[in-house]
């Protein structure tokens, strides 16, 4: 017998002490038989009603009987239920206390040689089967699928056919059909053998319908218990149709009750610690199916019918033809029915499974593709993340190399003004006009270039680029490169080729100040790159638009470009340089100065007058670079096949209105 050691007391072990040791020497006599046979009868008698009373102090150690929760007004009916089963030890204790004093009443009975029946001992044994069956229904069990229910049904008939067909030929039939005795006497000579097989499906109950860990320990124990009073009961109903005579098979009654009576104190054992788990009290109507442990006795059913019909071949053999034979008989036609009937619900169970485990199957797929979505989710946020996160370390590069480049692009000017207001204030009567009007202008020109240096870092910041409309009108676009070239020195001319390719008729339609401000930016690049003596080309050439549809018109674009003759643009750093506050890693440690915004707001101006931005460059130092934008045209007057230079306006006196604006 398997039991968890740890789930049971010391007190239990000493009853398994007791019974070891009680059953050992009871067998030990009954086999002996010492002493005179009627002396040996009365001790048997007595032996046994002592087994009783053990197995009855067994059931009651550690007992709490629940009579005020019983018989509380304010308890709900599955508190009831829950104090109901407290109450199983307890009728288990109450049977077996019949069982003792019936025993007392015969014992009584042998001492005075009366062999009266049915008796009051027969009443008394017979009280023990009802507190059996109250013990049996409040134990707790599991409830079963619909089908794994029905299923067990029939193979418990099955079970209980084929042993109600044995007992009948064997004890069930003889007893009822002996013809001396009374019709009391044939019902309580019947009830014997009948209250028997119905213990049997209490136990076939028992052992599919449990499977609490708490509970298993005393089924171990009910079940083996059970089993053995059956099995001692048929021999003495079968004895007792001779002549009985006390033997050995006394010995099972208290091997089997006391069992009993340690399987009732395993239940107290449970309840006490509050392991054991009524599935009827948690409230919860999911069914099970049969615990694995008892798929085994799927198979008894087919065990049994061999023999059952062995049996009637046994009877067809004989020749004979009775009541008896006729029940076998009919025994075995039941038997047949209720096969069938089986095989047809088992066919019912396993398409009810199959459906069950397809929708488990397709439970899991949903559960699966949304697993696998949360999964995919989780990779986008991650990604997200990860995105969010180099664009913040990006960011962060940004802002540093800002902070280092407007540190050096305002030191510069400061130290030019600085520098040059410290010679006038120190050297002021020892100064001639025209070197201090010198050193004013320089000190003018670092202020310029420092305020124009802090509008844009301040444009850019506040977005004005942005939220500021451009003032469409038509401009002639010779007309405002040559104002643009004029703003800058006479020597930036003079150390530079320039060459103009742009017809005199072409008009574009632009804001006067978003335009100057993008040629003043490319071509302070183109200065600054460009080594001196080198060409610096603009043109400006007409392009025709394709219509995007045959409705519309064909339209015109005029395209501008400022050639340079500098170290040319890496095609890997080409998308990023119109980028804010993006300067090239070989300017960072050059002595080109730049705050990374020129190009950045040039795009800003042109985007928002309608055109586009880009830059053409091999990378290869001296080929220089090609920076295009387009503009909306307005209308030109012929087309140049070979454009001629356009005469310069050289303006000695005129001032730089707006400084260079770097971006690279």
């Amino acid at each position: 017998m398997k039991t968890r050691k740890g789930m049971l007391t010391r007190s239990f072990w000493y009853s398994v002490g007791v019974y070891i040791v009680f059953n050992s020497l009871f067998l030990a006599f009954v086999i002996i038989k010492p002493g005179p046979t009627r002396q040996f009868v009365i001790m048997d008698d007595i032996g046994q009603a002592l087994g009783w009373l053990l197995g009855t102090i067994f059931c009651l150690v550690g007992l709490q009987l629940p009579i005020k929760r019983w018989f509380s007004r304010s308890e709900t009916t599955e508190t009831v239920e829950k104090s109901a089963q407290k109450w199983v030890p307890l009728f288990f204790a109450a049977g077996i206390f019949c069982q003792f004093i019936g025993q007392v009443i015969y014992t009584y009975y042998d001492i005075k040689h009366m062999k009266d029946f049915p008796s009051l001992a027969d009443f008394a044994y017979l009280s023990t089967f009802p507190f059996f069956f109250l013990a049996f229904y409040l134990l707790p069990t599991r409830p079963l699928f619909k089908t794994t229910r029905e299923r067990v049904i029939l193979d418990g008939f099955i079970i209980m056919v084929a042993a109600i067909t044995f007992s009948w030929f064997f004890v069930l039939g003889p007893t009822m059909l002996q013809g001396q005795e009374t019709i009391l006497a044939k019902i309580v000579g019947s009830a014997y053998p009948f209250f028997d097989l119905v213990l049997i499906f209490c136990v076939l109950r028992l052992m599919i319908r449990s499977n609490e860990p708490a509970l298993w320990p005393a089924v171990q124990l009910l079940v083996p218990g059970f089993l053995i009073i059956v099995i001692t009961d048929s021999i003495y109903d079968y004895m007792n149709l001779g002549t009985y005579t006390n033997g050995w098979q006394d010995a099972g009654w208290p091997l089997g009750y006391m069992l009993i009576g340690l399987a009732a104190q395993a239940l107290i054992i449970a309840r006490r610690r509050k392991t054991l788990i009524s599935f009827a009290d948690s409230g919860t109507s999911a069914a099970i199916d049969v615990p694995v442990r008892f798929e085994w006795f799927s198979i008894l059913p087919y065990v049994l019918i061999p023999a059952v019909f062995g049996l009637m071949v046994y009877v067809w053999q004989s020749g004979k033809s009775s009541t008896l034979e006729e029940g076998v008989y009919f025994g075995g036609a039941v038997l047949i029915g209720l096969v069938v009937l089986r095989q047809y619900f088992v066919i019912r169970q396993t398409h009810f499974f199959n459906r069950q485990l397809q929708s488990i199957q397709q439970e899991l797929s949903l559960k699966n593709q949304a697993l696998s979505d949360a999964n995919k989710q989780l990779e986008d946020q991650a990604q997200q993340l990860e995105a969010a996160y180099e664009q913040q370390v990006h960011l962060n590069e940004i802002k540093d190399q800002f902070l280092l480049n407007v540190n050096h692009e305002l030191r510069t000017p400061l130290t030019e003004i600085h520098g040059y207001l410290d010679l006038l204030s120190e050297y002021r009567g020892q100064l001639d006009e025209s070197l201090r009007d010198t050193f004013i202008e320089h000190a003018m020109h670092g202020s310029e270039e420092l305020l124009h240096l802090v509008s844009n870092v301040l444009d850019t910041i506040r977005g004005d680029v942005y939220r500021k409309a451009p003032q469409f009108e038509e401009l002639s676009m010779a007309h405002t490169v040559n104002e643009v070239i004029a703003l800058f020195e006479p020597n930036k001319q003079q150390d530079y080729e320039l060459k103009v390719h742009i017809a005199e008729s072409l008009m574009v339609r632009a804001d006067r100040q978003y335009l100057h401000q993008v040629l003043v930016n490319l071509l302070s690049n183109a200065f600054k790159y460009s080594p001196p003596g080198t060409a610096i080309e603009v043109r400006v050439e007409l392009r025709v638009k394709a219509a995007d549809s045959e409705i519309q018109e064909p339209s015109s674009e005029a395209l501008v470009s400022v050639q340079d003759a500098g170290p040319g643009i890496p095609s890997a750093d080409i998308a990023l340089l119109f980028g804010k506050f993006v300067r090239l890693k070989r300017d960072m440690v050059g002595t080109v100065r730049g705050t990374g915004l020129g190009l950045y707001i040039s795009k800003q101006l042109v985007e928002s007058m309608g055109g586009r931005i880009w830059v053409e460059s091999t990378g290869v130092p001296g080929e220089g670079s090609r920076f295009c934008f387009t503009l909306a045209s307005v209308s030109a007057v012929g087309v140049i096949e070979q454009a001629t230079p356009l005469p310069l306006i050289m303006e000695s006196d005129a001032t730089i209105q707006s400084s260079n604006v770097e971006s690279r």
